[in-house]
Order: structure tokens, then C-alpha cells, then sequence
């Protein structure tokens, strides 16, 4: 089975342990983080492209409305945030729940070619290839609003194959593991933009998670804010 060694527990820099609340890291088996694997300038790259495929696919009315928008707002400063790529909720066309009622509030699509118009993503993505096995894979994109969030479950095992890998991007948000089958306490990890995690096998199929819409982690609170993640799945040939 392709897992290196160092990654069998969480494998994280110093600052990112005490995004780990409960237990210690390394009780965590099958889940790998990475919290600055993208920087500023590439989080923005990935989500300008990820943005423009998201945006293609909605009405003519709402893309109008965006254009006008952006037309028309005064921005009195200039700004390199990340999160400065997103407009203000109601010029999206976000879905109220999804069909099986586990994300609220979201935009998504599979995505299987980039913008051709931005190169600059064909080298990130690659890189993030290195983090997982060489296996015909499946990309999706979720969008999730300000107030969207992903309620705990536990991915079909008849429909994905057996590792996950996610990008962040925008607002920090607070995932949630919690043991299926043993009554123990939960793990919360804060996964801010720019980072990547990775589960697979006992995390992925033994585990409910969430991305929570509102939380407080070592002191710090995650109230909501628009996020993106960009979620690289092996398919279910390959389990």
C-alpha cells in the first residue's frame, strides 16, 4: 500500500500541532496535513482559475450581474488577501442544501481541464501530485458560502475510492473528525487557505467529518467566510 512512512500519522510544522485539539497528533493514523503548502500569489492563482470554471457553469443573469459588479465597485484599496478574489455572497448562485443533505449553502462542479487562459496553475497542480499515489484520479471543486458549511458524514465507500486529498482556500474553517464506531473525543483541525490535507483508508471510511460554519480552536474563532476547496479523489477501480 503507497503511504511513505512519515506520513502515517499527521505529519505537521510546529505551529499546526496546536490546530490539533483532544488527543495527540499522532494518535491521528491515515491523515497527513501540510499547512503552508501553497503561497499567497499561487492561492490566488488556483482560486481565480477555480472561480472562472465555478462561474461558467451559472446563469447569464448571475455572470451579468458579476460583471456589473466588478464594473462598478469603488475599491478605495488594493489588497492581495486571498479571500479579496471573492464577491460578496449574492452574486453567486448558491444551492440551499444538497440532494443528500449533507452540504448547505455551496457551488460545485468535477473539473477535468483548467482555464487555459491561466497557465500558472498546470505547475501547482503538479506539485500537489507529488503528494499521492499515481492512480487515475477525480477533481472536484466546492464552493462553500459564507454561512455554507458540511454536516458530518462519512463518504459513499460504493462510489469514491479509499484517499482523499484537499486543497483550502479562503477562510479558515474547522474540520471535524469523529470515531464511528468508538465513543471518543473528536478532532478538530483548523485548515487554513494555502493548506492541504490528505485522508484515506480508517480516516476516510472510519470516520464522520465536517467543515463547521462556526467554531473556537485553541482560542481563535472561525466565524464562517466564504471557502473553496479543491478535492482530488482516486477512483473506486483503484481501492
Amino acid at each position: 500500500m503507497w503511504w511513505p512512512n512519515t506520513f502515517r500519522h499527521v505529519r505537521v510544522t510546529n505551529l499546526a500541532k496546536r490546530s490539533l485539539t483532544m488527543q495527540a497528533a499522532d494518535h491521528i493514523p491515515d491523515f497527513a496535513f501540510f499547512k503552508d503548502f501553497y503561497s499567497i500569489p499561487e492561492q490566488r492563482i488556483l482560486l481565480s482559475a477555480a472561480l472562472l470554471k465555478l462561474d461558467s457553469t451559472e446563469t447569464r443573469q448571475f455572470r451579468k450581474r458579476r460583471m456589473d459588479y466588478v464594473a462598478t465597485a469603488k475599491n478605495t484599496s488594493r489588497t492581495d488577501a486571498v479571500d479579496s478574489l471573492f464577491l460578496p455572497d449574492e452574486y453567486y448562485g448558491f444551492e440551499e442544501g444538497h440532494y443528500d443533505g449533507v452540504i448547505k449553502n455551496y457551488r460545485e462542479m468535477h473539473i477535468t481541464s483548467w482555464p487555459e487562459d491561466i497557465p500558472e496553475v498546470g505547475p501547482l497542480l503538479t506539485r500537489l501530485q507529488s503528494l499521492h499515489p499515481d492512480e487515475e484520479t477525480q477533481t472536484h471543486i466546492l464552493h462553500l458560502a459564507t454561512d455554507g458549511e458540511i454536516l458530518p458524514h462519512v463518504d459513499n465507500i460504493g462510489a469514491s475510492g479509499s484517499w482523499i486529498l484537499g486543497v483550502s482556500l479562503g477562510a479558515t474553517r474547522i474540520m471535524r473528525l469523529e470515531n464511528t464506531e468508538r465513543s471518543e473525543p473528536a478532532f478538530d483541525i483548523a485548515l487554513p487557505s494555502g493548506s492541504v490535507y490528505m485522508q484515506r483508508d480508517s480516516i476516510r471510511y472510519g470516520h464522520k467529518h465536517s467543515i463547521l460554519r462556526n467554531g473556537v480552536l485553541s482560542g481563535h474563532s472561525h466565524n464562517g467566510g466564504q471557502r473553496l476547496s479543491i478535492m482530488v479523489r482516486n477512483l473506486l477501480s483503484h481501492r
